[in-house]
């Protein structure tokens, strides 16, 4: 299998639910050498904040995990996969496995769910940490061969984030459901979290975004028809962040991550050209007064 760059990213259009599985596919193949073998054991972490379905762009989209999961066992004869995520403040991670039909996936293919809350840990030292020095580390994490961050494409509209994607998404290996004591210094948790719990690959939900500045929970659903596929999650944040309109400059956790050599901002894209879906993701809330203007043009 031919080598490609580290920092290509595959964008590709998902013209309808029957051609997920063919995309997937796709984006494994365009990764190059990723090593997997019937020895690997996989784990895939969703974005699974809240109990809304993936229509609402809250959510990962279960099929898409499943095209993961078939392309895993039928083009690498992988038999050991997890799917891991952990309680928060919005949910607990075994409510959202149930509501969100990943029970009936794990099934369907024989797959495990864990729920990284639950699990014993142990406390790992990583002295080069800002922020997060010791870490809690599940100890089924130590297992993993080949880890698969799947996030979505979100705005975020609190403390500065400005987008939830390939980078915050490993906030959610963290197991300690108080996440928000990591708010202080939420864009160093970030990438703290990031050298704890770095994926081999990130395949991106962009089927359904969401967008507006109520995001990453209650924003507004934006239909992109989209997977992206990379092996660098700050390249892969980086593309996002100008397809959705915002200076990947203002976003102080990229920033943080390119600097301490998480990753790099400097990529290739194939597949389809990324400004052909470019659009603009408003996170400002509206201004009283145009809703005052709106109030006097109606009324």
């Amino acid at each position: 299998m031919k080598n490609f760059p580290k920092n290509q990213i595959l964008i590709s259009k998902v013209k309808n639910a029957k051609d997920i599985y063919a995309c997937i596919k796709r984006g494994f193949d365009s990764m190059g050498d990723l090593k997997l073998g019937s020895d690997s054991v996989v784990f895939i972490k969703p974005n699974l904040c809240c109990v809304k379905s993936p229509e609402t762009g809250a959510t990962t989209d279960p099929r898409v995990v499943e095209g993961i999961i078939r392309c895993l066992k039928d083009e690498y004869a992988v038999t050991s996969i997890y799917i891991v995520e952990s309680d928060g403040s919005q949910v607990l991670a075994d409510m959202a496995f149930k509501l969100l039909g990943y029970e009936r996936l794990a099934k369907k293919f024989d797959v495990k769910l864990i729920n990284l809350s639950k699990c014993p840990f142990s406390i790992k030292v990583f002295p080069e940490n800002v922020f997060l020095k010791k870490i809690r580390f599940p100890h089924i994490m130590e297992e993993a061969s080949f880890f698969i961050s799947v996030p979505k494409i979100k705005t975020h509209g609190e403390l500065g984030a400005l987008l939830t994607s390939a980078l915050k998404n490993q906030f959610g290996c963290n197991p300690d459901p108080h996440k928000s004591k990591l708010h202080k210094r939420l864009h160093d948790a970030i990438v703290d979290l990031n050298v704890a719990f770095k994926p081999n690959l990130v395949v991106v939900d962009g089927i359904v975004a969401m967008g507006g500045y109520r995001g990453p929970v209650d924003g507004v659903p934006i239909r992109m028809n989209t997977l992206i596929f990379g092996r660098d999650p700050v390249a892969v944040d980086h593309l996002i962040t100008r397809i959705m309109g915002i200076n990947p400059n203002s976003v102080r956790y990229l920033v943080k991550a390119k600097s301490r050599g998480v990753g790099t901002t400097e990529y290739i894209t194939i597949g389809t050209i990324p400004w052909e879906f470019k659009t603009e993701f408003r996170i400002d809330p509206p201004r009283l007064r145009n809703f005052y203007r709106l109030f006097h043009r109606t009324n």
